[in-house]
């Protein structure tokens, strides 16, 4: 017995989902902007109202606060740098993990705005149930990408969890120290110090193979 399909959604629904998707783009677009121009501080819903303007009770038809405005821009800055590094792990094997090093630093002086709000706001638990499913997905991509690089040597991770955390955290330090102007030499600098120093510090994560440390 053959079930019939639904309803397909009528045009005039389908043109307010696009015109609700795109007011929500608008609004992310303008909360971006503002927090290039000022800092994160300065963003606020009657700010982002005012940029646009719209008036406030409509801009909250779409997110009920900053910190929902932000979580929305954590996801899509998530899913971004996820796609990113997807791309950079299908390079050579051998050049594989300064590849996705690289893709990281780039995204993030792209858009350290984004960046920004995706890393320092608070309430974002990372490694637990509440952890939003881009966020995952990014560190799922960087752990089978580390997998693979260690499997191509004949080796394996000692931690893989351990050996993400570790890598990232690296990453992560190494882009936040360099916007705030903490490395001496500038951006370029801290970019190459970053590169060359993945590769010594992947090599510590690793069990068996050449390069790796002992079995214990």
């Amino acid at each position: 017995m053959t079930t019939k399909a639904g309803p397909e959604p009528s045009a005039s629904k389908k043109r307010r989902e696009r015109e609700r998707q795109e007011m929500r783009a608008r609004l992310l677009d303008a909360a971006r902007l503002i927090a290039a121009e000022e800092g994160w501080n300065a963003v606020t819903i009657r700010r982002i109202a005012g940029k646009l303007e719209y008036s406030a009770p409509i801009l909250y038809q779409h997110f009920s606060s900053k910190e929902d405005l932000l979580v929305e821009l954590m996801t899509v800055g998530f899913a971004e740098l996820a796609e990113r590094l997807r791309l950079a792990a299908e390079d050579a094997p051998g050049r594989r993990l300064v590849a996705m090093a690289e893709a990281y630093w780039t995204f993030a002086f792209a858009s350290p705005e984004l960046y920004q709000a995706m890393n320092g706001m608070d309430g974002v638990p990372f490694g637990t149930a509440e952890t939003p499913r881009e966020a995952r997905d990014a560190f799922r991509v960087f752990r089978v990408a580390l997998q693979d690089i260690a499997s191509a040597r004949g080796a394996e991770l000692a931690d893989p969890a351990g050996a993400v955390d570790t890598i990232w955290a690296f990453l992560h330090g190494s882009v936040s120290l360099a916007m705030a102007g903490r490395i001496a030499g500038g951006t370029e600098r801290a970019r190459t110090l970053m590169v060359d120093a993945v590769e010594p510090l992947f090599s510590a994560q690793l069990r068996g193979g050449e390069g790796g440390p002992a079995p214990r």
